[in-house]
Parts: structure tokens; C-alpha cells; sequence
């Protein structure tokens, strides 16, 4: 949506106060000082400029305007700047929109203490100063309540734009992301048990000589290990191989694992074990894993502890043992992928911990990880500060009216009444009439039952003879507590659809309420008419007018509801849209470590196993030892980042305009109507242009969730693609990511001969240097904004 320029408010106020005054008293002849009309001129364009930096200094602008009709107050006669006075409202709802609630709220009641004095000042403080003081207090707390809801509904597009970018941003790593996580799995599955062999079966050989039994021993935990290393990859390819699966890397608990440990001769204990949520079990037991594997190659034998202890950052995590200090170490060599302790802190950082590996003082190693038990809820809860204020002025609202009637009541006694005892429950009435409208977006619907019961409250005071007979009457003051109450229905409430019914309760619930008040209190013209007669007189007279402004409520929050549901659902879409490529790209990249796996390691893996049965210890080792070369090459490729990779390297595929009928289809299956027209096909495009026209329709299609036909023209150059009709675009995400991919590749936006917008892309993208491609994709930029901008609807 895009906003209304800057000058255009102060200029209309600035016109509207020199049309009323003084233009209007000099039009009709009245006579105007020349010391008058300057004044007046000085506030207006003093109260209009401050009103052009109300958007970059909100605060200083409402501080410049406050003064300026303060002076004019004091040199003008009454009411003479009564436009121009609606400047300090304009402000303050800048103030409210861009400022924090704390600096709204004490700008608020700065002006709040100066319009009240003022009016002290030039008009005193007489029996109508309460009424006065009364509007001074609602008109401008729901000015700041109007502003701060604004600012609620610009925080709202914030997050969901930043939640779509993320979205995106997840879309464009997940192959990357699927990576890395599956290198840490494979790491993990296969460097404990083959390095486990290797140790074994090489410590067996140095002094088998001496203890024949170990050669035996040996024999048997490779052939019992190499098997269970073989079901475990094949395990892992079979989950590879499916679309939607993770492979399982928490598998048996610590005290399991450790006592799997203790079977290879290292003394583990396991302290301050406790019951996790799956994330973080899943990465303590695998950065446990990785420490004891490590401990097993470079200290084997030695005494580990692993204690889990529950602190005010999370969990900690410790794993130590006294074996040699790192000089003393040997280095891995041909063992294991060389990153065991760069796979242990990415399984930290991964949850957002953090994770440290060292010698101790005094020898041995230690490695100690940081892991949050869950992220933090009070992120994404809104304060509720914003609410209670936008609920404060509404309550204000709903008794401005009750209020004054009350006060002119008190000041001005008709000499009937029977004292000012009736004060106190009017009083009480008129609270618990309103306050209800407080929880008005938690349970609409109880707050409509509540508020129309109580107007009830009046004729039953009436006839219990606590309030005299006419001031039953003040019921139909406090009707906007009604018409508040239906709005929050209509925007709350349940069932959308059946929201109207809010309507038809209030008049089913006031109408007969009216009538016995009419009863009661009735007329001299209506006196001696039946019950029947005085409901039919009362839905006539009052129930017709009374269905207008409900109407109205009803209908304004209705459609403020469709916005914000269809927002919600577009957003929904997108992020639903980009999540599904994150897990197309995801399972590519699975399919491809699969098969990397079932060529370099599975193999190998065998012949340890079968070597073992066969009692040839050195081909356990040289098996063995090639195995975990082949994880190494494995977890080394996948380890590079994908600049890196060769042209011939099949990574996982980049969408073209290829895959633009299974994008269609995926809308298609969320309900939506999607048309995919092209024409030209068969024609070669450079990889960025094919790429850029696919991602094009895609940001496009994710703007909106109505009908939509696509077409794509191939047949020429440039290729031109035009979406009808284009998505709504009120946040600017559609605009911004729109620009950014036509600057990539040197695309315009221009438009049809029926005036539709249409994007253009070249057919093929030269080869330039990257100043030039830099200056070449700022020159598009900035050419391309406004028109990108302009041509969203509105």
C-alpha cells in the first residue's frame, strides 16, 4: 500500500484554516487586524512545515506545533485556528505510529495537560469544564490508540515479511543445510565404528605375538562390528532414499552409548543424565559420540566423565578425561574425516548454543557445549502494553457520551430530582455497562451477552425505585458500548460467517428493554397504550436508526477481519510454497549422498565383515582403513561450499521455466487456480535467464492467492512474462524481491499494449566484468523501482 505523500495533510490543513479564517470573516465584511492576519498566517505555516518532518521527527514536529497554537490561542480570537488546531492530532498519531508506547503515551498526556489548561485559561473552569475536560481526554486517547494500532499493523507486516524472508532463506540453503546436517550424520554412523575396528584390530596385531587370544578377539569385533556399521549405512540409504525422512541420529540413550564404550576398554561414567527435548537429546548424544570416539583414538583406555548439568543458559554439556594433553597426542592421520570437533559445534550452534574442545589444566581433554532446552517464547509474543491502551481509549469512547450526560445531570439538576443519591449507581451502571468491551478480542461474544443484559440494569433500577424514572433513559446514552461490541464480534469473534447475528441480538436485547422503560416512564401522547403497541412504537422509532450504526460497526470490522485473513493466507502460501521447495531441494541432495554412499563406502564396509570371517586381519585393516577414506572423500565433498564445486559437479538442480507446470500443480493442490500459457517453446536459455524467469513467476504466484494465468513468451528477445492479474502487494516483498532479480540479469518491467505490466528478460545474459555488471544492475534498480512500485494495485 503505498502512503500518501507528505505535504498533502499539512497543505489541506494550511488550506481549509486560511479558507475559514481569516478568509471567510474577510469575505463576509468583518473587519480583521493586520497584526491578526499575520498571526494567523505565522501559526499555519509554522503548525504545516512542522507537519512535513512528522515522519522523521514525529516528537520535535508535535513540540513546534504545540507552541505555535498555544501563541496563536493567545493572539487570535476564539476558535480562530480551530483547522489548523487538528495539527497536533496529525502529530500525535505520527507519535504513536513511530515512536515507542512509552513516548507516546507521555506526549499524549503532555498535550492532553496543555489542551486542559488552556481551556482553563481562556474559558474557566465553569460547570462545563468536566464535559470539556472529558473530550479532551477521549479525543486524544483515541487518537494514540488509532496510532498505535498502526504501528501494531506496521510490526505485523515486519514479521511477516522477515518470516518470508526466511522462509526464502531457507528455500535458497536447504540443499546446503541438508549437507552439512547429513555430514555430521554420516560422520557420526560410521568414523565410532570403523575407527573402533581400526584401533582393535591394529593394537591386536603390535603385540599379538605375545597375547594370541587378542588376534581372536579382534577377528570377532570386526566381524561383529563391520556388520553392524553395514546395517547401519544401508539403513541410512534406505531413509536417504525417502523424500520426507531424517535419518534417526539420537538412537539409544547415553548411558547406552557409554556402556558401548566400555565394551572397547575406556572407563566411562555418565553423571546428571536427564530427560531432553528431542533436539537437544539428538545433539548431545552426537557431540557425545564424537567425544568419546575421539577420546578412543587418542586416549584409549583412559577415564572419561560426561555430566549433563541444567543451568540458566541451558544445558551444559561436559566431556572429559585424563588422558595425554594435546602435545602428546598423536595426529589422526589416515583416521576419520579431520572435522569431528568442527561437525560437535555445528550440532551446537545448530540450536543456538555454542561449544568449546581443549586441553585441561593438568592434562587430559575437555570439550564443553551450551545448549538452550528451547528457544526463547517471549520473542514472538506480542507486549501487551500496545493493547491495553487501544483498550483504555476505548473504554474512554464508550463513556464519553454516558459521562457528559451524567455531569450535565449533576451540574444542571432538573428541580424535580429528588437530590444526587441516584449519582452512585448511575454511575456504577454506566462502568459495568463498558468495562466488559476490555475483553472484547478474547471472548467477543460473552462481552455482547454481558453488555446486552446489562442495559437491562436501568429498568430494573427504575422500578426497584433506586433511580427516578427519567433517568432510566440513560441507556440509550450508553448505546455505543453496543456498537463497540458488535465490532469486536464481527473482528473477533468466532465463525465469521454467522458474526451478523451480533446485530440482531443487540436489537432483540435493547429494543424491549427500551419498551419497558417506555412503560415506566411513559409519555403523555403514549399513556394508556398496551406493551404490545409501546415495543412495535419503540423498534420504529429507535430500531431503525439504532440498525444503522450496528450495520456499520458490523460491516467495518467484517472487512478489516477478510484483510487481515487474507493477508494471513498469503503469507501462509508463500512461506507454505518456499518450505516445499526447502524439502524438494532437501531430498535431492539426500538421493545424491546416497548414491555417493552406496559407490565409495558400502562396499569396503562389506569386505570388513567378510574378511573378519575369514580370519585375515590385515585385509579387516585395509578395508577398514579404505572405508573411512571413502567417508572422508565423501564428508570432504560434501563439506565444500558449492562455488567451489567443479562445472561437472552434480549438485542439486536449479528450477527453470521447465519446472513451471509443477509449480502450478503445487497451487493447484492448496485449491488455487493456476494457468501456465508458454509459447516458443524448445528454445535455449542462458542458465540465469532460465533460472531468474522461473523464480520471477514463482515471487509472483506467492503474492496472492486468487485466480492467476501466467504467460510466458519465448519467441522472442526479450522473453516476456505478464501474470494476471498481478498480486496485491501492500508490504512492498513482492516489489523488492521483483527488483532484485530483474537487476540481476539486466530485466526491465514494462508493459502490454492493453497497459498490463509486463517483465522483461534477455534471452541471453553478456559477459561483462563485475564493475560493469555491478553498475549495469544499479542503473536497473533504479530505473526499475518506481515502475515496479506503481504498477501493484493498490
Amino acid at each position: 500500500m503505498k502512503r500518501i505523500s507528505v505535504w498533502l495533510v499539512p497543505a489541506a490543513l494550511a488550506l481549509l484554516q486560511l479558507a475559514a479564517w481569516p478568509g471567510y470573516p474577510l469575505l463576509i465584511g468583518e473587519s480583521v487586524s493586520a497584526t491578526e492576519a499575520a498571526t494567523a498566517l505565522a501559526v499555519t505555516a509554522v503548525a504545516a512545515a512542522a507537519l512535513l518532518w512528522r515522519r522523521t521527527a514525529p516528537v520535535a514536529a508535535l513540540a513546534v506545533i504545540v507552541l505555535a497554537l498555544a501563541l496563536g490561542e493567545w493572539g487570535l480570537p476564539t476558535d480562530a485556528t480551530t483547522a489548523i488546531g487538528a495539527a497536533d492530532f496529525v502529530a500525535l498519531y505520527s507519535v504513536a505510529v513511530l515512536r515507542t508506547q512509552r513516548t507516546a503515551v507521555l506526549a499524549a498526556l503532555a498535550v492532553m495537560v496543555w489542551q486542559c489548561v488552556s481551556v482553563a485559561v481562556y474559558e474557566g473552569v465553569d460547570p462545563d469544564y468536566a464535559a470539556a475536560f472529558a473530550m479532551i481526554v477521549v479525543f486524544y486517547m483515541t487518537v494514540l490508540a488509532l496510532g498505535r494500532s498502526r504501528h501494531r499493523w506496521h510490526a505485523d507486516r515486519a514479521r511477516a515479511a522477515a518470516e518470508l524472508a526466511e522462509a526464502e532463506a531457507r528455500r535458497l540453503r536447504a540443499a546446503d543445510t541438508e549437507r552439512h546436517r547429513l555430514a555430521r550424520e554420516l560422520h557420526d554412523v560410521t568414523a565410532h565404528h570403523l575407527t573402533s575396528i581400526v584401533v582393535i584390530a591394529s593394537a591386536a596385531q603390535r603385540i599379538g605375538g605375545s597375547r594370541p587370544e587378542l588376534m581372536a578377539e579382534a577377528r570377532d569385533f570386526a566381524a561383529r562390528t563391520g556388520r553392524d556399521t553395514l546395517n547401519a549405512l544401508h539403513r541410512l540409504v534406505a531413509l536417504l532414499q525417502r523424500p520426507d525422512a531424517r535419518p534417526d541420529a539420537a538412537g539409544p540413550g547415553l548411558e547406552e552409548l557409554a556402556e558401548g564404550f566400555r565394551r572397547l576398554g575406556q572407563r566411562v561414567t555418565v553423571a546428571g543424565a536427564e530427560t531432553l527435548p528431542p533436539a537437544v537429546a539428538e545433539a548431545a548424544y552426537g557431540i557425545v559420540r564424537e567425544a568419546l570416539t575421539n577420546t578412543l583414538r587418542y586416549a584409549p583406555g583412559s577415564a572419561v566423565t560426561v555430566r549433563l548439568d541444567e543451568g540458566s543458559c541451558g544445558v551444559e554439556l561436559t566431556v572429559t578425561d585424563d588422558g595425554p594433553a594435546a602435545a602428546d597426542r598423536p595426529p589422526a592421520g589416515s583416521l576419520g574425516s579431520g572435522r569431528g570437533i568442527t561437525g560437535m559445534r555445528e550440532r551446537a550452534e545448530a540450536l543456538g548454543g555454542a561449544l568449546d574442545a581443549g586441553p585441561r589444566d593438568g592434562g587430559g581433554w575437555r570439550v564443553r557445549a551450551v545448549l538452550p532446552k528451547a528457544g526463547s517464547a517471549a520473542a514472538g509474543r506480542r507486549r501487551p502494553g500496545s493493547d491495553r491502551v487501544i483498550d483504555v481509549a476505548v473504554l474512554l469512547l464508550a463513556l464519553l457520551v454516558p459521562a457528559i450526560a451524567l455531569l450535565v445531570a449533576v451540574t444542571e439538576p432538573d428541580p424535580a430530582s429528588p437530590g444526587t443519591g441516584w449519582v452512585p449507581p448511575a454511575a456504577l451502571i454506566l462502568i459495568a455497562h463498558a468495562v466488559p468491551l476490555v475483553w472484547r478480542r478474547e471472548r467477543p461474544w460473552i462481552v455482547l451477552a454481558v453488555v446486552v443484559v446489562s442495559t437491562w440494569a436501568w429498568p430494573a433500577m427504575v422500578a426497584a425505585g433506586v433511580l427516578p424514572e427519567y433517568f432510566g433513559w440513560f441507556a440509550v446514552a450508553g448505546m455505543g458500548v453496543e456498537i463497540l461490541a458488535v465490532h469486536a464480534v464481527a473482528r473477533y469473534g468466532r465463525d465469521h460467517v454467522l458474526t451478523w447475528l451480533a446485530m440482531v441480538a443487540v436489537l432483540f436485547g435493547t429494543l424491549p428493554a427500551y419498551t419497558l422503560m417506555l412503560v415506566l416512564d411513559p409519555a403523555e401522547e403514549l399513556a394508556g397504550e398496551s406493551p404490545a403497541f409501546l415495543l412495535v412504537f419503540v423498534t420504529g422509532v429507535c430500531g431503525i436508526p439504532l440498525a444503522v450504526p450496528l450495520l456499520a460497526a458490523w460491516l467495518i470490522g467484517f472487512l478489516v477481519r477478510h484483510r487481515r485473513d487474507q493477508d494471513r493466507a498469503r503469507q501462509h502460501h508463500a512461506v507454505a510454497a518456499a518450505t516445499a521447495w526447502a524439502l524438494h531441494d532437501a531430498g535431492a541432495e539426500r538421493a545424491r549422498v546416497a548414491a555417493g554412499l552406496r559407490e565409495a563406502v558400502l562396499r569396503d564396509t562389506a569386505l570388513v565383515a567378510d574378511a573378519a570371517d575369514r580370519g585375515d586381519l590385515d585385509e579387516v585393516l585395509t578395508s577398514a582403513r579404505a572405508a573411512l577414506d571413502g567417508m572422508r572423500g565423501l564428508l570432504n565433498d560434501l563439506r565444500e561450499a558449492p562455488s567451489g564445486e567443479s562445472a561437472g559437479t552434480d549438485r542439486t538442480p536449479q528450477p527453470t521455466l521447465a519446472a513451471l507446470p509443477a509449480l502450478a500443480e503445487r497451487w493447484r493442490a492448496n485449491g488455487r487456480t493456476v494457468t501456465i500459457e508458454t509459447t516458443g517453446e524448445g528454445r535455449t536459455l542462458s542458465p540465469d535467464v532460465d533460472l531468474s524467469a522461473y523464480r520471477v513467476v514463482e515471487l509472483l504466484l506467492a503474492g496472492d492467492t486468487a485466480t492467476v494465468t501466467v504467460r510466458v513468451d519465448l519467441s522472442d528477445d526479450p522473453l516476456r512474462i505478464t501474470v494476471t492479474p498481478m498480486p496485491a502487494d501492500p508490504g512492498g516483498e513482492v516489489a523488492a524481491g521483483l527488483r532484485a532479480r530483474l537487476a540481476a540479469v539486466g530485466g526491465s518491467l514494462g508493459t502490454t499494449a492493453d497497459g498490463a505490466p509486463e517483465i522483461r528478460l534477455p534471452a541471453t545474459v553478456p559477459t561483462a566484468t563485475a564493475a560493469e555488471r555491478q553498475e549495469a544492475q544499479d542503473q536497473n534498480v533504479d530505473a526499475n523501482e518506481e515502475e515496479v512500485t506503481s504498477s501493484q494495485p493498490g
